[in-house]
């Protein structure tokens, strides 16, 4: 495992040179980490979570990036681009390369021109920029060693901020848009929150979701109950008893629930 993380990470690479604290070490080990969690598991997962990366924010300047919309609308109203560098590097080093391949590894050729085929062009570079803006840090904590007054979380995952993220569709590498095959909330099945597959996230006491910008005042129970109340039945309820606590009382952080459950409210 420690030679496929090792390896891992000179793939998905962060430089401390880049990064405000190199001379540090929790948030680098903690980095390292990441890729031993996911060396035998799927590639796209350490994608995943290295996107959220605060540190591979500021290595590769995606960090606090805002949308034209937003700089032309809130600020002054100038003419901005959103930072080009993590969406080239994310093709180009960390997965599909410069040119298409066979299944063999050899370049595939235009047959008119006989040159090789690019998998990407600098349009789609511009595209997928916009999909990285909105990311920043969450709020800093005391118990790691990069303890910045200065609120500058290196540690956690990132957060999304909706009002500077870029609200209009991104265009993929197929003709298509980017989130073409998900869902709509319209298209989920009526009680989707009971079926196979629905995921489960104990937030504490705090009702909003973590890791996205949300109305503050949706955490008023008094004012917004339907958002926010769900009390099943001890007695009777299956998704209860998926969610209880275990016998030394923890509860579980993440639950998934396993086959359909029938609503009983």
């Amino acid at each position: 495992r420690q030679r496929m993380a090792w390896a891992l990470c000179q793939i998905v690479t962060i430089v401390p040179s880049n990064i405000d604290r190199y001379d540090f070490t929790e948030v680098y080990t903690h980095y390292y980490d990441n890729c031993v969690k996911h060396a035998f598991g799927n590639y796209l997962d350490l994608l995943r979570e290295t996107s959220y990366s605060p540190l591979m924010a500021e290595h590769l300047s995606f960090l606090d990036g805002k949308s034209h919309q937003y700089v032309y609308q809130e600020e002054d109203g100038r003419i901005s681009r959103a930072d080009e560098n993590f969406a080239r590097e994310i093709m180009q080093l960390f997965s599909i390369g410069l040119l298409l391949l066979n299944d063999d590894g050899t370049p595939v050729f235009n047959p008119e021109t006989g040159m090789p085929l690019e998998t990407y062009t600098n349009e789609h570079i511009e595209q997928f920029a916009r999909a990285w803006t909105g990311f920043r840090r969450v709020q800093s904590r005391g118990n790691y060693e990069d303890n910045d007054r200065w609120d500058r979380n290196r540690l956690d995952p990132m957060r999304i901020d909706a009002a500077w993220r870029d609200p209009w569709p991104v265009a993929d590498l197929n003709g298509g848009f980017v989130g073409d095959r998900f869902p709509l909330c319209s298209d989920l099945p009526d009680q989707s929150f009971l079926k196979a597959g629905a995921k489960y996230i104990l937030n504490g006491g705090n009702p909003l979701p973590t890791l996205m910008t949300d109305r503050s005042e949706f955490a008023d129970e008094e004012r917004f109950p339907q958002l926010l109340r769900l009390e099943p039945n001890p007695s009777s309820s299956k998704l209860f008893k998926a969610l209880a606590p275990d016998v030394n009382g923890q509860f579980a952080m993440t639950v998934v629930l396993e086959d359909d459950i029938d609503c009983d409210g």
